[in-house]
């Protein structure tokens, strides 16, 4: 860059953090980001990147729906077959649970996958992570063609982890909330796949792949992607084990007198 062009990038640099830059000036100026990774370095991350997660989070005002059971059931001490059975009892009231309980809605904004300096204090930044946030922008700014464009762009140019793995399940979160489950269950199994040594982005992308299964009437299939996303023990653990029993009642894989059995057994003991 010459000087001259130095100094107008870092003007509008300075108006983006103080918030006067216009919609169009943003894309301009990610565009550049996407050009000149180097470019980042000016920003400070805690007070312009982060801010895009930040208010790019109230767009996405339909946040992820997963039913859940009262506190007690989770500060119990009792043992675990006491959990299991108190979930059959909560499966078998008199008005039956509905699947769509226990599903995630729409999957929010903040659930995108972005350079991982968006996240700490990392200043290195490659093309592959600048073309990340750059498809979070246009996904933020509601332009999901673009943003899907990008997203390829990354897995084309940059196939290799983990940015593949994050443009992947962005695709997936994409179709998921477009309501297209065949896609979407594509996408979420690519980036499961491919982060199988992620374990952060392994996991989301296994719980919201058993979500898309579900919603695409594939349910076996869903029981045990849920479980892969509950052997993570990681955010998604306790929706993973409500949504893993719902499936297994419904799909009649729970021996009420076993589980009624063995909680008698533990309580005698």
């Amino acid at each position: 860059m010459n000087s001259s062009r130095d100094q107008k990038i870092y003007r509008k640099i300075d108006a983006y953090v103080k918030g006067t830059l216009s919609e169009k000036e943003i894309d301009l100026l990610w565009e550049e980001f996407a050009k000149d990774p180097k470019l980042l370095e000016r920003l400070e991350l805690e007070v312009g990147i982060r801010k895009i997660l930040m208010e790019k989070k109230s767009v996405t005002t339909k946040k992820a729906t997963v039913y859940s059971l009262p506190s007690w059931v989770w500060h119990a001490s009792a043992a675990a077959t006491i959990l299991l059975v108190a979930l059959v009892q909560f499966f078998r009231v008199e008005t039956p649970t509905e699947m769509q309980d226990f599903l995630v809605s729409t999957i929010p904004a903040d659930q995108y996958e972005v350079a991982d300096g968006l996240r700490s204090q990392e200043l290195v930044m490659s093309s592959a992570d600048s073309l990340l946030n750059l498809g979070f922008a246009a996904v933020s700014s509601g332009n999901e063609e673009k943003a899907m464009a990008i997203f390829n762009e990354v897995i084309s140019n940059y196939d290799e982890e983990p940015y593949a793995s994050k443009a992947f399940l962005n695709k997936g979160i994409l179709f998921y909330n477009d309501g297209e489950y065949a896609e979407a269950i594509n996408n979420f199994k690519e980036a499961a796949q491919r982060a199988l040594d992620n374990r952060m982005i392994s996991e989301k992308a296994f719980w919201y792949l058993g979500n898309a299964y579900v919603n695409n009437g594939q349910t076996e299939e869903a029981l045990v992607a849920v479980g892969e996303a509950y052997n993570r023990d990681g955010v998604f653990r306790k929706p993973a084990f409500i949504l893993y029993q719902k499936l297994s009642y419904d799909l009649g894989k729970i021996d009420f007198e076993d589980a009624e059995g063995a909680s008698s057994e533990s309580s005698g003991d």
